[in-house]
């Protein structure tokens, strides 16, 4: 198991993507434990804050994720988006027939 970066020797250089990102896992794991804790505990405020926890840290890495990527040209969507063959056919044969009535006009 590496060594916990947030306990390292502070780094003089900004943090890449990657190491705020390993940085969030160790963060995310530690909250993780901590609503076991409460759970167990039967302090569910404790734990659903724990788990909202969790939550702001992975949209926070998400955002950075996005952000990162836009500013290097890569476009900023977290996936690609397939469209069915099906749906291809339809909207080509729409065009067609729509070409067809303009160009008659």
């Amino acid at each position: 198991m590496s060594r916990n970066p947030l306990f390292c020797k502070p780094s003089v250089h900004p943090l890449s993507t990657e190491e705020i990102e390993e940085s969030g896992r160790w963060f995310k794991e530690d909250l993780q434990r901590e609503a076991n804790r409460m759970v167990r505990r039967s302090n569910m405020a404790g734990a659903v804050a724990a788990l909202e926890g969790v939550e702001y840290i992975d949209k926070f890495i998400y955002t950075l994720k996005l952000r990162a990527g836009s500013q290097l040209g890569v476009p900023a969507r977290a996936r690609s988006i397939h469209i069915p063959d099906s749906i291809k056919e339809a909207s080509q044969k729409r065009t067609k027939k729509a070409k067809k009535r303009g160009g008659g006009q």
